[in-house]
């Protein structure tokens, strides 16, 4: 069995930013949630990232599985393998149920057992039409019933080890079956789709080596660009424009996004230092999709207000491509990735619980900025009790077992 990993505190750093982005797209959004007097302006929603940092956490997710599982597949491996996905997932993810029913008392036993379960979604299960609905409060816990399907499926590749391509053939096909008009389930093609994520996470480390002697990249590029790609949305802006109304899902694991697979990977290996001739050729292709779409919105006189920092960020982004600065320095935010799972768990509940409190505190940008900064405090507090202190007590008493 392998010993644990070394921290790699750049992955680190980007995971706590992920989590960062999406505290931000909930507090941030241009309604009136966390203060129920006052509504951001529509500004701060130029940097809402929280769909990108979801489908980071997918690739992310696929890429750690595949660094701590490089051994052949037994029936001990496997055990110990789902008996370490447990110990990550239950103790952040069973405590956010139980904050969510708490502040929500009137949750239906139906949908908490689906979340126990990881059943959790928007859509009915084939052949069974069950289903078991968000959360109300905590409707962000939809990506783990993602993670859980990930988590089971890799079984079947790491027992049957199949050609990588064939499984990204695969999940594609399934992904975009609606609009071939094949009649395959819509809760299977929106796993099908983030699942490509996934897979290119768990590609990359089973697949690129490890570069040990990398210290500077171009990870600011690649983050910067990240962005523009997102804002630009090239691929959705040209499905809309000739109707293909089947490939826009309201959903954030959607075909329609599908074009912000190649920059998650850029990211990836920005951060991680792996494979340089592949960070080369992907940052030249999303600096150019970047680009594309830049032109695009401008030459057809679409430019609305969000697109003046996403160019801004493309502008530098494109500048700064041939500067690498040292991984170590992104590696200082490490500490957010420890709670990076925390925060995103209970930020939201903790978050919609605030308009009854104080109400007559509300109504203004100091009232706004006083109730953010007292959100963060449970949120980042909890996400520390839970996600670091349980988990580090937990996988230092069970370390035998997995």
């Amino acid at each position: 069995m392998a010993g644990p990993l070394p921290r790699d505190l750049p992955l680190e750093a980007l995971r706590g930013l992920c989590a960062l982005a999406v505290l931000y797209a909930h507090a941030f959004a241009p309604r009136p949630i966390l203060d129920p007097g006052y509504t951001p302006s529509r500004w701060f929603w130029s940097f809402d990232l929280g769909g990108a940092a979801v489908q980071m956490f997918f690739i992310m997710s696929g890429y750690v599985i595949g660094l701590t599982v490089q051994q052949p597949c037994t029936g001990p491996e496997a055990r110990r393998y789902l008996f370490r996905r447990l110990r990550r997932l239950l103790p952040v993810t069973y405590a956010a149920i139980l904050v969510s029913w708490l502040l929500v008392p009137g949750t239906s036993g139906h949908t908490l057992a689906g979340h126990f379960l990881f059943l959790q979604n928007a859509e009915p299960y084939p052949v069974t039409g069950w289903r078991f609905d968000l959360l109300p409060n905590n409707p962000s816990l939809w990506s783990l019933n993602f993670e859980a399907f990930y988590y089971v499926g890799f079984l079947a590749i790491w027992w049957l080890a199949p050609p990588a391509i064939l499984v990204a053939l695969l999940l594609t096909a399934l992904c975009l079956s609606p609009a071939a008009g094949l009649p395959v389930p819509a809760l299977v093609a929106r796993h099908a789709c983030g699942g490509l994520y996934w897979l290119a996470g768990l590609g990359l480390a089973w697949f690129t080596p490890p570069n040990t002697r990398a210290q500077r990249t171009h990870w600011p590029s690649a983050l910067l660009c990240a962005y523009a790609l997102w804002n630009f949305g090239s691929l959705r802006a040209l499905l809309l424009e000739h109707q293909v109304d089947s490939l826009l899902w309201l959903t954030v694991a959607s075909p329609h996004r599908l074009d912000f697979l190649p920059a998650t990977v850029w990211c990836l290996l920005a951060v991680t230092g792996r494979a340089p001739a592949l960070r080369r050729a992907l940052a030249a292709v999303c600096l150019g999709w970047a680009w594309f779409g830049l032109a695009r919105v401008a030459l057809r006189g679409e430019w609305v207000d969000p697109d003046w920092p996403a160019a801004f960020a493309l502008v530098i982004a494109s500048g700064l491509v041939a500067w690498r600065p040292s991984l170590a320095s992104l590696g200082r935010l490490a500490p957010l990735g420890t709670v990076s799972f925390g925060v995103y768990a209970f930020g939201l509940p903790l978050q919609l619980a605030f308009p009854g409190l104080l109400p007559a505190f509300s109504g203004s940008r100091l009232t706004f900025g006083l109730r953010l900064l007292a959100l963060l405090v449970p949120t980042f507090g909890l996400a520390w009790l839970v996600d670091f202190r349980l988990n580090r007590w937990l996988a230092a008493r069970t370390r035998r077992w997995g």
